[in-house]
């Protein structure tokens, strides 16, 4: 699989592509996160979950979501986990125009709207394949 880092030009577009899995890692303390932002169709608003288990394809619990890709909005009740913390510095910084210098932003591989193994050098390097970035 070809796993990429992106870029804060790409990297609010792939997270609202509608179907991304993306992984923000700490380049200070190494410590990562791993996120599925997801969008029902006909919604206007984003779900994000975390992965918290070791299948990487089902082990997702929600944290939070995106109103319209706006601000992100925690779960309701307890103090919100560092996962959320996360994902909402990320998500704040994004808004900026700008990913931190001590964060990276990885995709997996694959289209972050339809989950297509990306193949093709410019999907690869924005998480979007040619056939969704054409939608």
């Amino acid at each position: 699989m070809s796993r990429a880092q992106l870029t804060a030009d790409t990297a609010k577009a792939f997270a609202l592509a509608g179907n991304a899995t993306l992984t923000l890692e700490s380049l200070k303390t190494g410590a990562h996160f791993t996120y599925k932002v997801s969008k029902k169709e006909g919604a206007d608003f984003f779900f994000v979950s975390v992965l918290s288990g070791p299948d990487n394809t089902s082990d997702y619990s929600y944290i939070g979501c995106l109103p319209a890709g706006r601000r992100f909005v925690p779960k309701k009740g307890r103090t919100p986990p560092p996962s959320a913390k996360g994902f909402d510095f990320f998500w704040r910084a994004l808004t900026t125009g700008r990913v931190p210098s001590t964060l990276a932003v990885w995709h997996e591989g694959r289209c972050g709207r339809c989950s297509r193994k990306l193949t093709v050098p410019e999907s690869i390097e924005s998480g979007i394949g040619p056939v969704c970035a054409g939608r």
